[in-house]
């Protein structure tokens, strides 16, 4: 019984971590891809950004014990402007973002390890 609490604990701490690091409209996009991404999440990033009006496709993903390896992925805006970026190896400081702030020419769009706030 103890074991299926501590369970459903961490399951619901996962999943508080991922609401909590994810903002997604039309105009504001704050998504973490780390080793830790599952399967599900990625599925999921995917249909809550395609509700938004926005595309994210990704291929070439690799884990090794649950854990990230690699990822391929582009991320295409309503008005057409695509970033794609591909990552071979994940380690435990790997934070791969894709970031979407403002509109019009204070928009900033970023899909990679290299993005600043």
């Amino acid at each position: 019984m103890k074991k299926a609490i501590a369970a459903i604990a961490l399951i619901f701490g996962t999943l508080g971590t991922w609401a909590q690091s994810s903002v997604i409209t039309p105009t504001s996009v704050d998504l973490h891809i780390n080793q830790d991404t599952s399967r599900d999440q990625l599925a999921q990033m995917q249909q809550d950004l395609q509700a938004a009006g926005i595309g994210f496709r990704y291929d070439l993903v690799s884990w090794e014990e649950n854990a990230l390896q690699s990822i391929r992925m582009a991320v295409i805006l309503p008005d057409g402007t695509l970033q794609t970026e591909e990552l071979e190896a994940f380690n435990n400081d790997t934070d791969l973002r894709i970031l979407l702030a403002g509109e019009g020419e204070d928009r900033l769009f970023c899909v990679g390890i290299n993005c600043l706030d």
